[in-house]
C-alpha cells in the first residue's frame, strides 16, 4: 500500500512538473492534495475490510498499556465493576437454579405421575395395591417406580439426635428419572428385600450440611432409628426443588412399608412416577391405566368417584406452585432487580470516572484528531479500553462469586424452599460475560463520545486543558453521580422498609407465651398403635411421665404446634338462626389435650376448657377461637352450638368454649377461624407434639435430657425430637423467607454505599484537579482556605441532595410493588408488616446515611483543594 500511494503521489507531482512547477513545490502540492498518508492508508484498509482484526489487536495492546500506566484508576474501576457484575452473577445463579433451569431429568416429556381419586374426585397418591397392579398389568410404561415416605431418628449420641425426612425408593427410581449419584452408587435390586436394605443415599444438602461435603462419605456407617446403615451415594443438588425437605433416600421394601409405613391422608401410600414407552401418548396411557383401575374397583365401579387412576405429565405438579412458593419467587425476582440496581450504580460510577479521565486525555485526543484520526476510530479505541476494563471487572466478579458460592447458597437458604443454590457454571459465565460486554458498550459510549468531541485548533492551546469543555464535562459527571445516589437511595429505602418489617414480625404479638417452653415431637407408628385404646393408653402414660420430671410446670400435647400450621377439612357449622341451614366451610382444626392452652398461657374467653372426662368414648366436644365465634356467630354466644365434619354430618360436636386468638403458622399471619378438638377423642395417628413449660429457674438443656430418659422408658422404639418454642418461632415459614432477603439486601446496600464513596471521591478528586488553576486564582485573590473547602463541599452536597430527591421519588414509586395487604397463612419475605410504604423514618435514615457518606467521601479532595499553592498552580498552568 505504501508503494501504491507513493506511485500516485509521484505521478501527481510529475504532472505538475510538466506544467512548469518546480519539483519541491510539486511534491508539496501533491502531499496536500492526498492529505495525511496514514489516514488514507487506514481508509483504504477499512474499505477492503482487512484492517479490523489488525486494528483490534492494536487497540487491545494500547488499551492494556494505558490501564497498566494508571494502576490506581484500573484497580478502583475493576473493583467497582467486580462488585456489580459479581452480585448479578450470584443472583442470576440463584434465579437460574430456582426458576429458569429445565427439569434435570432425562426426556422429561415422557415422565408422568400416576394419582388415584377419592370419593369426591380429589387426587391422592395411590395405595401399595394400586402400585402393584400397575407393575403387573401396565403395558404403556417403560419403567414404573414407587416411593414412600419415612422419618428417621438420626444422631451420633442422644444429645444431638434429631428427626430427618426420608424417601423410600424402588431400585429403578434413579434410572427412570435419568439421574446418576454424584458420589457412590445407586441401590441394587436385592437391596429391596427385608434384611438387606441397610443402605442409604444422601441428598446434596444433607451431605453438605451434616457431613461437611466429605468426598470419602461412601461406605461410612451412621445410625438411623438406632439401626446401623451404610451410606452408598450422594444425589445431585439439581433434584432438590422436586423432592423438598428429603434428606435420606433408602430402598423401598414394599411389604414392610405397606404394613408399617408412614400414613398420608389417612393411609399408607406410594408415589408413582413412570416413563412412557416410546411412541405411547399421554392419552393412550390414561386410557389403558383406567382399565386397570376398573379391574381394581370391581363391583363398586359406579358407586362413587373413588379408585380412578389418573396419569398426568410429570411437570404439571410444579407448574402451579402454592402461595408460599409464589411469594418466595417474587422475593427472588426482587433480589434480581436489586442486583441490577447495584450493577447500574457500578457502571455509572465507572462511566463518571472515565468521563473525568477523558478531560485529562483531552490534549491526546486533540493531537490524534489533528494528525487525521477520524472520530469513529477514536471512539472505537476508547470503547476497546472500556471493554477491557469491564471484562477485567467481570472476571474479578466471577472469581469472587465462585469463591463465595457456598456462602451465598447458605445465605439464600430458605428464600425458595430447597429450590435455590449458586453454582458458577457455563450458564452463569456466559450471562456474566454478556452483561460485561453490553455494559461496556452502553456505559463506555458516554465517555467515549464526550472525550472525542474536540476542536483541535482550540484544544492544542496551552490553556485549553482547563478552559475547553470543562463545564460540560463536570455536568456529565455530576449527572452520573446524581444517578448513582438516586439508585442508592432506592436500594436503601427498600432495605429499610423490609428490615423494619422483619423487626416488627419478630416482635409481633403471638397470643401465647413462648418463654421457658420445651417441645418434643414423635411419630406414632400405625403398626404399633393401630387402635384408639392403644393410642389413649400412650397419651395417658406420656402425660404421667412428663409431669413427674423435676422442673415441669405443665405439659400440653397437640398434633401441630404453633408455627407448624394445621390440618383443614370441610365442617358443617350450626347456624345461629333456628330456620337457617348449617353452613359448610373449609376450617383449620387441631387436636389438643386439656393442659395445652394453660401451658401456652392462652386465655379462655368463654365456656370451659377440655377436661379429663372428654374421652373417645364420651360425647364429642369442640372449642373455637374468637375469630371463629365472630365470623360464624356474630352477636351470639357460640356455646352450646355444634359443628361436624362434612363427611360425618351426624356426628355433631358441641362447642363448649371460646379461646383467645393466637398465631398458628406465622407470627404476622391473618387471624382465621380455628376449631380445637380433644386429643383423647380424635387420637390422631402420625405426629404428636408436646409443649412443656419449665419453671424459670430450671435448666432447659438438663430438663430435655431428663425427658428423653423418661419417654424412652415408655416405648424404646419411639424417637422423640426435642426443641423449644422460641426456636419454633425463629424457624417459622415467614421468618425463614425474610432473613435471606434481608441478608442479601443488606449486602447490596453495603455495596451501594461503597460505590457511592468511590464515585463521589473519584469525581470530586478529578474536579479539584481540573479546577486547580481556578482554585489557585481564588487563593491568590485572598480567598480563605475554609472558603475553598466550603466550595468543594457545597458542590458535592448539591449533587447529593439532587440525587436524594430523585431517589426518594423513585423509591416512593417502586415501593408500590411491595405488598401490604392481607398475607393470609402463607409466609412471605417481601410483605410490609407494621410499616407503610412512605415511612418517614426509613426515608430519613436512608437520606442521612447517603448524605453523610457522600460528604465523608469528598473530605480528602476538599483538604487537597485547601492546600493548593497558588504560585505552583499558576506556574504549572
Amino acid at each position: 500500500m505504501d508503494a501504491e500511494l507513493r506511485f500516485h503521489m509521484e505521478a501527481c507531482a510529475a504532472d505538475l512538473e510538466r506544467n512548469g512547477v518546480p519539483h519541491q513545490e510539486a511534491m508539496r502540492r501533491a502531499r496536500i492534495e492526498f492529505g495525511a498518508i496514514e489516514r488514507v492508508k487506514e481508509e483504504g484498509r477499512e474499505a477492503r475490510g482487512v484492517s479490523f482484526l489488525e486494528t483490534l489487536v492494536q487497540d487491545i495492546r494500547y488499551g492494556l498499556r494505558t490501564l497498566r500506566r494508571n494502576p490506581g484508576f484500573t484497580a478502583v474501576a475493576v473493583f467497582t465493576l467486580g462488585l456489580g457484575i459479581g452480585a448479578n452473577a450470584a443472583i442470576f445463579g440463584l434465579v437460574d437454579s430456582a426458576l429458569l433451569r429445565a427439569v434435570p431429568f432425562r426426556e422429561p416429556d415422557r415422565l408422568v405421575h400416576v394419582w388415584t381419586t377419592d370419593a369426591e374426585g380429589d387426587l391422592h397418591t395411590p395405595s401399595p395395591a394400586e402400585y402393584l397392579a400397575l407393575l403387573k398389568n401396565s403395558s404403556s410404561f417403560e419403567e414404573i417406580t414407587g416411593s414412600g415416605w419415612a422419618d428417621y431418628f438420626y444422631g451420633d449420641d442422644e444429645s444431638s439426635s434429631q428427626n430427618l425426612s426420608g424417601l423410600l425408593v424402588s431400585a429403578n427410581w434413579l434410572p427412570t428419572l435419568g439421574i446418576q449419584p454424584i458420589l457412590g452408587r445407586d441401590f441394587f435390586e436385592q437391596e429391596q428385600l427385608a434384611g438387606r436394605d441397610g443402605v442409604v443415599m444422601l441428598s446434596y444438602g444433607c451431605w453438605r450440611n451434616r457431613f461437611h461435603a466429605d468426598p470419602q462419605i461412601g461406605g461410612k456407617q451412621i445410625s438411623l432409628n438406632r439401626r446401623p446403615v451404610t451410606i452408598v451415594g450422594v444425589l445431585p443438588q439439581s433434584i432438590a426443588p422436586y423432592y423438598e425437605d428429603i434428606e435420606i433416600f433408602a430402598p423401598l421394601v414394599l411389604d414392610t412399608y405397606a404394613s408399617q409405613g408412614k400414613p398420608r391422608a389417612g393411609a399408607v401410600r406410594v408415589r408413582i412416577v413412570a416413563r412412557l414407552k416410546p411412541g405411547v401418548t399421554l392419552a393412550q396411557a390414561r386410557s389403558k391405566t383406567e382399565v386397570i383401575a376398573q379391574q381394581l374397583r370391581g363391583p363398586r365401579a359406579s358407586a362413587d368417584r373413588s379408585g380412578h387412576l389418573v396419569v398426568e405429565d410429570f411437570t404439571e405438579e410444579f407448574r402451579h406452585p402454592g402461595p408460599t412458593r409464589q411469594n418466595a419467587r417474587r422475593g427472588l425476582w426482587m433480589m434480581a432487580c436489586a442486583a441490577g440496581v447495584v450493577l447500574l450504580i457500578a457502571c455509572a460510577n465507572v462511566a463518571s470516572l472515565l468521563t473525568a479521565r477523558g478531560v485529562k486525555r483531552h490534549r491526546e485526543v486533540a493531537l490524534r484528531a489533528a494528525l487525521g484520526c477520524s472520530r469513529r476510530r477514536m471512539v472505537r479505541q476508547l470503547l476497546t479500553e472500556s471493554t477491557l476494563l469491564f471484562f477485567c471487572g467481570g472476571t474479578f466478579g466471577l472469581v469472587v462469586a465462585r469463591w463465595s458460592q457456598e456462602i451465598i447458597t447458605k445465605a439464600a437458604a430458605g428464600m425458595v424452599p430447597n429450590g435455590t443454590y449458586l453454582e458458577v457454571d457455563a450458564r452463569v459465565l456466559t450471562v456474566s460475560l454478556a452483561v460485561s460486554l453490553l455494559s461496556a458498550l452502553f456505559f463506555g459510549m458516554i465517555p467515549a463520545l464526550h472525550a472525542t468531541r474536540v476542536n483541535p485548533n482550540d484544544s492544542l492551546r496551552d490553556a485549553a486543558l482547563n478552559a475547553s469543555g470543562g463545564s460540560q464535562s463536570r455536568r456529565s459527571r455530576n449527572l452520573l453521580v446524581v444517578f448513582q445516589v438516586a439508585l442508592g437511595m432506592v436500594l436503601l429505602v427498600g432495605f429499610g422498609l423490609l428490615f423494619r418489617s422483619l423487626l416488627n414480625v419478630e416482635s409481633a404479638y403471638l397470643g401465647y407465651d413462648p418463654r421457658n417452653v420445651l417441645t418434643a415431637t414423635v411419630r406414632i407408628p400405625p403398626s404399633r398403635y393401630a387402635g384408639a385404646p392403644d393410642r389413649a393408653r400412650l397419651l395417658r402414660e406420656v402425660v404421667e411421665r412428663v409431669s413427674l420430671v423435676p422442673g415441669v410446670e405443665s405439659a400440653g400435647i397437640t398434633d401441630s404446634l404453633p408455627m407448624e400450621g394445621a390440618d383443614s377439612a370441610r365442617l358443617r357449622i350450626e347456624a345461629p338462626a333456628a330456620a337457617a341451614a348449617p353452613k359448610e366451610e373449609e376450617i383449620w382444626f387441631l387436636s389438643v389435650n386439656p393442659e395445652y392452652f394453660s401451658t401456652l398461657k392462652v386465655t379462655l374467653s368463654a365456656g370451659r376448657p377440655f377436661g379429663e372426662s372428654d374421652r373417645y368414648d364420651t360425647s364429642p366436644v369442640a372449642i373455637v377461637n374468637q375469630t371463629f365465634a365472630k365470623q360464624y356467630f356474630p352477636g351470639v354466644n357460640p356455646i352450646g352450638y355444634h359443628v361436624a365434619f362434612a363427611d360425618s354430618p351426624t356426628a355433631w360436636r358441641e362447642i363448649v368454649g371460646v379461646i383467645s386468638d393466637f398465631r398458628q403458622r406465622n407470627p404476622e399471619e391473618d387471624l382465621r377461624p380455628l376449631a380445637y378438638f380433644p386429643l383423647a377423642q380424635t387420637l390422631p395417628g402420625g405426629k404428636w407434639s408436646m409443649a412443656i413449660r419449665i419453671h424459670k429457674s430450671s435448666d432447659m438443656a438438663g430438663a430435655a435430657r431428663n425427658f428423653d430418659k423418661s419417654l424412652q422408658s415408655i416405648d424404646p422404639q419411639l424417637y422423640w425430637e426435642f426443641g423449644n418454642m422460641q426456636a419454633q418461632i425463629h424457624d417459622s415459614e415467614s421468618l425463614l423467607l425474610r432473613r435471606p432477603i434481608i441478608t442479601l439486601l443488606a449486602s447490596f446496600g453495603g455495596m451501594a454505599l461503597i460505590l457511592a464513596v468511590v464515585g463521589v471521591f473519584g469525581v470530586t478528586s478529578y474536579s479539584v484537579m481540573e479546577r486547580t488553576r481556578e482554585i489557585g486564582i481564588r487563593v491568590a485573590l485572598g480567598a480563605a482556605r475554609s472558603e475553598i473547602a466550603r466550595l468543594v463541599l457545597r458542590e458535592t452536597l448539591g449533587i447529593t441532595l439532587a440525587g436524594l430527591a430523585t431517589g426518594a421519588l423513585g423509591a416512593f414509586l417502586l415501593a408500590r410493588f411491595l405488598p401490604t395487604g392481607p398475607i393470609g397463612w402463607s409466609g412471605s419475605g417481601i410483605y410490609l408488616y407494621g410499616v407503610s410504604r412512605t415511612d418517614a423514618l426509613t426515608y430519613s435514615c436512608a437520606a442521612v446515611l447517603l448524605a453523610s457518606v457522600a460528604l465523608l467521601a469528598c473530605y480528602i479532595p476538599a483538604r487537597r483543594a485547601m492546600r493548593v499553592d497558588p504560585m505552583v498552580a499558576l506556574r504549572h498552568e
